[in-house]
């Protein structure tokens, strides 16, 4: 499937798709409405400063152009891989972390593992800088909350950038956690909310745009593999945007979902040096 963010973000494209195997599976929508998960479409989010910035940056006259890939299939000048981190490897990870950086706020599953592939893709570059950013889901933090069954976007964003050089070994590791941990706890507990008024991207990206940056699509909360149209739940769940944007994708594992399941699509040589220093680094904290 295909879907564009001026319609929704994971949440609402999950949901979605919920609703949707829940009708093809049991061939009525009577359970789906008895769950009481109707989307909630009132626009109850009032931030006019952040609305005008989104329409600025919505580009509508060149939509088609600046939107649309050309294709569905990837670069023929890319790999992609999937690499599982396991619960037990993401704790060590965590408690190497806590170690290192006993007076860090904020260590999660969820950092350690986009600070653990950070490291390992900056070291498989040249590049001199690398910015390293996600999405964050406001729906319960914003004051007050909206329904989960939102249907749009409500989803702010967090990033951290980092000379190349000082992202590279173990030590890299345990800085990408540091700088991920720190910006992702001044986001959530921001006195002026998680929401702010702030200006245009472009504004934004002027002054801190490296020369490579890496997104996180998706997010192991959603539980992708656990959707069933009838006939049987998915073998594999791709994420295909990472072909053209420069993102990792995160999902949970579709039989154990404590584990987490990262895809990576990278140049040939990036890639060979990628798994090799994905495999090194495991054998060397763990």
């Amino acid at each position: 499937m295909t879907n564009h963010h001026c319609l929704g973000d994971a949440s609402t494209r999950f949901c979605f798709l919920k609703a949707w195997t829940s009708i093809a599976q049991s061939g009525t929508d009577e359970l789906f409405l008895a769950n009481g998960s109707l989307p909630f479409f009132d626009r109850v989010v009032k931030y006019p400063n952040l609305d005008k910035s989104y329409l600025k940056n919505a580009k509508i006259d060149t939509f088609k152009e600046d939107y649309q890939p050309e294709s569905l299939s990837g670069p023929t000048d890319k790999l992609r891989t999937t690499v599982v981190l396991t619960r037990a490897v993401v704790n060590q990870l965590k408690k190497l972390v806590s170690t290192q950086l006993p007076t860090l706020v904020y260590v999660s599953s969820f950092t350690v593992a986009c600070a653990y592939v950070w490291s390992c893709i900056a070291e498989s570059r040249n590049d001199d800088v690398e910015l390293f950013g996600f999405t964050i889901d406001c729906r319960a933090r914003l004051d007050p909350p909206i329904p989960a069954a939102y249907f749009g976007n409500c989803v702010t964003f967090t990033m951290a950038m980092e000379k190349t050089s000082l992202l590279t070994g173990k030590e890299g590791f345990v800085t990408a956690a540091k700088l991920l941990g720190e910006n992702l706890h001044k986001t959530l507990t921001d006195k002026d909310g998680i929401v702010k008024d702030f200006g245009s991207f472009e504004d934004l990206f002027k002054e801190l745009m490296p020369t490579s940056w890496i997104g996180v699509a998706g997010t192991p909360k959603l539980k992708f593999y656990d959707l069933d149209f009838g006939w049987g739940r998915p073998r594999k769940h791709e994420t295909i945007s990472i072909d053209y944007n420069g993102s990792i994708s995160m999902a949970a594992c579709k039989d154990q979902t404590d584990d987490l399941e990262i895809g990576v699509c990278l140049s040939a040589t990036e890639m060979e040096a990628f798994v090799r220093i994905f495999n090194d680094g495991l054998k060397a904290y763990i």
